[in-house]
């Protein structure tokens, strides 16, 4: 189902609005999200989790969606959730790697190929079920996570063609995590700002690239300045957390509500690893034939340099994160690639379908929390 079926979809059953409607007693819960209102993650994963929150509460619990940081930026979140600002928010963990070096080790680690469902279903589990680290720094910051996604393959989209490898050095490319070391070692200059940002300083021409997903084009709305796109895949990354709540608005529901939020989690996963991402991803992919975007396949000098930096990654990450004073990165790494296994036979059953993924997130993850234990 493409993206305006499922926004059609979503408009009928009357969940594609920002605040669910319900009785006038109802808990009204902020979220705030960086991204734009018309990002995929915004219009197509958040909104139905929002419905069957309120409707498996009986209208006692709402949300109101604030899109595009007018609350809290990308960089903000982590603080501003932890804080009440917002209930909760979208966090990317390698915004804020000093306070999230655990859950940042997860997402640094690089999946390489285009398994989005065992990469997305991985990084869950690691996060949710084998990462004390991980807990531990949710508490620090005062916040629960209950939910994320895994994105599809990062791709570098610019605004003049970068072919080779050559051509790629001294670009400035917006970056975060391990694309930074990744560019570092291509001979680029990374560049720190959210994918939001990325739009008008391309415009400007104060970067000449982003590494993400093709997704962004529309997303973002990158289309109005990338003029080409090197199709190299250059690694999977997760989890972005849609579910990063306030542990003190957690606390403040009954057991029976906050069930309610983890019951709507599994689907919420999958919406946001196939729907926002890899579906929309194919959109945009097809529209771009016979548009001015031109396509670059990369070649055997991008190759090599990924399969050097591939061979340096775990090293890498180990002792950046150390440096954060994560004490064993290593052992987040390990269990993330043992549910990597796991997860990649699992796949091919789940294949790119929303709801066989829900079920197999909620089998393997979800039926084995309990909520009075986050």
């Amino acid at each position: 189902m493409g993206r305006m079926q499922i926004c059609a979809a979503l408009a009928a059953a009357g969940i594609a609005g920002a605040l669910v409607a319900g009785p006038a007693a109802a808990r009204e819960l902020i979220y705030s999200s960086y991204a734009g209102p018309k990002h995929a993650v915004n219009e197509l994963a958040l909104p139905p989790w929002f419905k069957a929150v309120a409707e498996k509460t009986g209208g006692e619990v709402e949300w109101k969606l604030v899109t595009g940081g007018q609350l809290l930026s990308g960089r903000d979140t982590v603080a501003g959730v932890g804080e009440g600002i917002a209930d909760a928010g979208l966090v990317v963990p390698t915004y804020n790697p000093a306070a999230l070096p655990a859950i940042a080790t997860i997402y640094s680690t690089l999946v390489f190929g285009d398994d989005v469902v065992a990469t997305g279903g991985a990084a869950l589990e690691t996060l949710l079920l084998d990462c004390p680290a991980c807990k531990s720094e949710l508490k620090k910051n005062n916040a629960v996570a209950i939910a994320g996604y895994g994105a599809t393959p990062f791709k570098l989209m610019c605004r003049k063609p970068v072919a080779t490898l050559a051509d790629l050095k001294g670009k400035k490319v917006r970056v975060s995590g391990s694309g930074v070391p990744m560019m570092e070692m291509a001979g680029a200059t990374p560049v720190a700002m959210n994918p939001a940002e990325g739009t008008p300083a391309m415009e400007r021409g104060t970067i000449d690239c982003v590494l993400g997903s093709i997704n962004w084009m529309d997303s973002y709305g990158y289309r109005d300045v990338v003029t080409a796109i090197l199709d190299v895949p250059m690694g999977m990354m997760g989890p972005v957390m849609t579910g990063y709540i306030n542990r003190d608005t957690w606390d403040g529901l009954s057991r029976e509500q906050k069930q309610a939020l983890l019951d709507g989690a599994p689907e919420l996963d999958a919406r946001g690893t196939l729907d926002a991402y890899y579906g929309v991803d194919q959109e945009v992919l097809e529209s771009l034939k016979g548009s001015d975007v031109k396509m670059y396949p990369g070649g055997k000098d991008f190759d090599a340099m990924l399969e050097t930096f591939r061979a340096k990654l775990r090293e890498i990450t180990i002792t950046d994160m150390k440096k954060l004073g994560l004490a064993d990165p290593g052992a987040v790494i390990d269990a993330y690639e043992k549910n990597l296994e796991k997860w990649r036979k699992l796949s091919p059953e789940i294949g790119l379908d929303v709801d066989k993924f829900t079920a197999a997130l909620k089998r393997e993850i979800y039926d084995k929390i309990d909520v009075d234990d986050l």
